[in-house]
């Protein structure tokens, strides 16, 4: 009996084992893809894409950008694999001068013997929420009732976050400054100033870790100190928290964008919005939210062949949840400077 549980446990210290080490592979080779497509990112669009062609054929692909600049709207073309296992393979050449763009779809490239998929996407299609003010506030208060945050806890992580941004001492109807977290078992004081990190907001009065972990993919600090959403790529879970925007008008929103491609300019999203019954200071009070500019950053979602991911984006919400290795860069000077990175 003693040699049959001894073999038993062997047995299942060697599975444990096993399972780590391929679990270790797949978050190697996921952060060697990212860090792939951080490089393809820099590429200087002026040196000759022999692929430039095929690109265009792909929904949404973006066309060539000057060096350093940040591509509008652009989406990975559909079905294109990047094997670099092989240097020399003429797949491997087609794809030398190929700079990777933000887009929906995502690239494919792998790393070793393991295959990843890598997504690309603009972070203002996020909420930022060092944009928060007292103006814009029913916006972030619609997002975190669309999260399944009760109402009374939503006006209390909203009012904190405006208090721990803003540098005075008053407190919001619901907010809390210095005298309540200084009363906590492990006092601090207020940061009044914006957030450094998404992290920080774990330490606004009402922040559960519950709720942190239900809207951390939805949320930003990179970028212009403003709320404006790219409407082209943000979720509907973001577009649905708009002041106005009512779900059945997001649906047609996003509906038109998968059909027809990302809307190019104002008087488009203006056409667009006109077809869905908003007119008039309607528009104006919804498209103050929004832009169809791409922020300087960037986040790359890597996904390794092996992951166990169960949801890495969908037709419903462009977030993709469940990474094996993410970065978020930011572009400087000709090229990207990596800002933070998130190994899961």
């Amino acid at each position: 009996m003693v040699a049959l549980g001894f073999s038993k446990d062997t047995k299942m210290a060697i599975l444990l084992k096993s399972i780590g080490t391929e679990r270790l592979k797949d978050s190697y080779a996921a952060r060697g893809a990212s860090l792939y497509a951080f490089a393809k990112m820099s590429i200087d669009s002026n040196v000759s894409n022999t692929n430039a062609d095929d690109n265009k054929a792909a929904q949404g692909a973006a066309d060539a950008v000057a060096a350093g600049a940040l591509p509008e709207g652009g989406a990975a073309p559909l079905g294109e694999r990047i094997d670099i296992r092989d240097s020399d393979s003429e797949q491997s050449t087609k794809h030398n001068d190929d700079k990777w763009s933000p887009g929906k779809n995502p690239y494919s490239v792998a790393i070793g013997s393991i295959d990843c998929d890598v997504y690309l996407s603009s972070e203002n299609g996020k909420i930022n929420i060092n944009g928060l003010n007292d103006n814009n506030r029913e916006f972030f208060v619609n997002f975190l009732k669309n999260m399944d945050v009760d109402l009374s806890d939503a006006d209390t992580i909203t009012d904190s976050i405006l208090d721990w941004l803003d540098p005075n001492d008053l407190t919001h109807i619901n907010g809390a400054e210095d005298g309540y977290y200084g009363s906590l078992s492990d006092p601090y004081k207020t940061k009044d100033a914006p957030f450094y990190s998404i992290e920080e907001l774990t330490l606004v009065k009402g922040v559960t870790s519950e709720i942190f972990e239900n809207i951390n993919d939805f949320i930003t600090v990179y970028g212009g100190k403003e709320i404006s959403v790219n409407v082209n790529i943000a979720s509907k879970e973001v577009l649905g928290s708009i002041p106005g925007l009512p779900e059945d008008i997001v649906d047609e929103l996003s509906l038109y964008i998968e059909e027809n491609g990302s809307i190019g300019d104002t008087e488009e999203l203006r056409e667009v919005f006109w077809g869905l019954g908003v007119i008039g200071d309607s528009f104006e009070d919804v498209k103050r939210y929004l832009t169809l500019e791409n922020s300087d950053f960037i986040t790359i979602s890597a996904f390794s062949g092996g992951s166990s991911s169960v949801q890495k984006g969908s037709n419903d919400s462009n977030v993709h949840q469940g990474y094996d290795y993410k970065l978020i860069v930011g572009k400087e000077g000709n090229g990207y400077k990596i800002f933070a990175a998130y190994p899961e």
